[in-house]
């Protein structure tokens, strides 16, 4: 099963990793806001779980970063879903894993996030191989306690900002890997590891502020990569239906599109997260995610 649709297989480690400002913990923030709330991921369905988020770094703003998200996306965080923990854990003490490990069971904690592991491995050598595979294994001990749950770990790209910094053995020992760079504005987030099924993802997004917060946050980039049908499908969609939406049959009607065409706009549309069906999948219900449509 998918945790998130085309992204996290259920009980896995992924590895998340980025050179400085390529926005690895806004990546974070939004997996964590999407599963603790149960709704969609920018177009993939997320399924409801509760969230530790292990802000070992940058925990100054973390609050300033969910409620961003929660304001842009029209959604609140329900308090005992996702719960943030500013104090970070040390991989290489067993005491210190055993009790995140005891914690995660008793708030039944299904989704864990680990934010850096630079923060949570003090002391250890990143270029060991040994002591890599030591917080690996404390990595999958968290993930055994999240009863079939998942664990992201956020991590640095070395000085090249294309491989993963460190030894291989982090890298080979989990079942996940996601790399995150960035060009100008946009930053592009792709999978390079996938343990079961396709591994091919890759996905554009860009930073846009949220007004009345103090933060921002991820949004998909979608000017370049829209086709025209899915721009006039949009188009008509905010300017005919504006927030209340529309069925399929309305919108099918009023685009004058054939279906092919149609079909091709509309998932194009809900996989860059800028529309999203409040229906069901026998009589859909197409509504923009409005505040994604100012960019």
């Amino acid at each position: 099963m998918e945790v998130v649709a085309d992204t996290f297989d259920e009980g896995t480690v992924c590895l998340l990793a980025g050179y400085w400002g390529t926005a690895k913990s806004f990546v974070a923030v939004s997996l964590s806001g999407a599963l603790a709330t149960g709704t969609e991921w920018y177009g993939r369905q997320a399924q409801q779980r509760r969230v530790l988020y292990v802000a070992a770094e940058g925990t100054y703003g973390i609050a300033a970063r969910f409620d961003a998200w929660a304001k842009h996306h029209v959604r609140t965080i329900p308090e005992r879903e996702l719960e943030v923990l500013t104090v970070p854990v040390q991989l290489n003490d067993p005491e210190k894993v055993e009790e995140l490990c005891k914690a995660i069971r008793a708030h039944e904690y299904r989704f864990v996030v680990i934010d850096t592991l630079s923060k949570s491995i003090v002391g250890m050598d990143e270029n060991s191989a040994k002591d890599m595979s030591g917080a690996v294994g404390a990595l999958y001990d968290i993930l055994d306690a999240t009863n079939g749950g998942n664990v992201l770990v956020v991590h640095h790209t070395g000085k090249d900002k294309a491989t993963v910094r460190g030894s291989s053995a982090l890298e080979a020992g989990v079942d996940t890997v996601y790399q995150i760079d960035k060009d100008g504005d946009l930053f592009r987030l792709h999978r390079t590891k996938r343990k079961d099924g396709p591994m091919e993802d890759e996905r554009s997004f860009e930073l846009i502020p949220v007004e009345d917060t103090s933060s921002v946050v991820l949004s998909v980039r979608w000017g370049a990569d829209m086709t025209n049908n899915a721009k006039t499908l949009l188009s008509i969609l905010v300017q005919d239906f504006g927030a209340s939406g529309a069925t399929k049959a309305e919108l099918r009607s009023v685009s004058n599109m054939a279906s092919s065409s149609f079909f091709r706009a509309v998932k194009s549309l809900t996989e860059q997260g800028l529309i999203r069906n409040t229906g069901t999948d026998a009589r859909p219900h197409y509504k923009p995610v409005s505040l994604d449509l100012n960019q």
